[in-house]
């Protein structure tokens, strides 16, 4: 049923596209374009299971419906005839090419653009590609790769391979597990909890308490937390901070001529 649905979809959007000009059509490499419009019933929570292509998850004033805007792109037809997007109540799927394949010479995607009603719960899966989501509620993220943004959400959770992360207004507290890429968190209600691999953490403007459990290869820098500060990793000579209103716990200092 859903593919059938999608199928009169296509048929419809093909129509309109044709009398897009070609240069705005090939934008972004795509060989093979078309473009998908889906609505549902809100119900107050969202899934999304995204492969390859960019994603970004809106709350919008004055919608009680899921609106889904899906640009389908391949090399070749035979991969675009395998790209997929369906709604069903609550969750958004997206389907690609059983094959090899993805940015490079052959290649297929799906950028998404998701409207929701503000507050919405989001949980989301997402393999590669740039990622933004803003004005929803609670979040809970699993992302691959690419860069991620993040902005007046609620309560967020967020496990991340690789590629650079910046969240700022979270209504209630943070954990973040991160591989690799650059972390900025800003102006949290709540606590954070970091878990980090490698690259730089920088945390500012939060209301409860800071504990880094894990520090990579990056320094740290944290300023104007309400509570305490704890980092349980890293080197103390690679920690800044600053306007550390509770306690602090930190690693402690190396002494020279010590070992490493």
């Amino acid at each position: 049923m859903r593919g059938c649905t999608k199928r009169t979809a296509m048929v419809a959007v093909l129509g309109a596209v044709a009398v897009v000009p070609a240069g705005l059509a090939a934008q972004d490499r795509c060989e093979f374009r078309d473009e998908l419009e889906i609505t549902g019933a809100a119900r107050g929570s969202l899934e999304v299971d995204a492969g390859a292509g960019t994603l970004a998850i809106r709350g919008r004033d004055g919608i009680g419906e899921i609106r889904v805007s899906a640009t389908l792109c391949a090399s070749d037809r035979d991969r675009f005839e395998e790209l997929d997007v369906s709604l069903s109540g609550d969750r958004i799927e997206t389907g690609y090419p059983n094959r090899n394949g993805g940015w490079g010479r052959n290649y297929a995607r799906i950028d998404l653009v998701v409207e929701v009603p503000p507050g919405t719960s989001v949980r989301v899966e997402d393999s590669s590609g740039s990622l933004t989501i803003e004005g929803v509620g609670e979040v809970d993220l699993k992302d691959g790769s690419g860069s991620m943004q993040l902005r007046d959400v609620g309560s967020v959770v967020i496990e991340d391979g690789s590629g650079s992360l910046r969240v700022e207004g979270v209504s209630g507290d943070i954990e973040v597990e991160d591989g690799s890429g650059s972390l900025h968190i800003k102006s949290v209600t709540g606590n954070v909890v970091v878990s980090d691999g490698s690259g730089s953490i920088r945390v500012e403007a939060v209301g409860g308490t800071v504990r880094i459990d894990e520090v990579g290869s990056g320094g740290v820098s944290v300023r104007d937390v309400d509570g305490d500060l704890v980092v349980r990793d890293g080197r103390r000579e690679r920690i800044r901070y600053s306007d550390i209103r509770g306690s602090l716990d930190l690693p402690p200092a190396r002494r020279r001529g010590r070992g490493n």
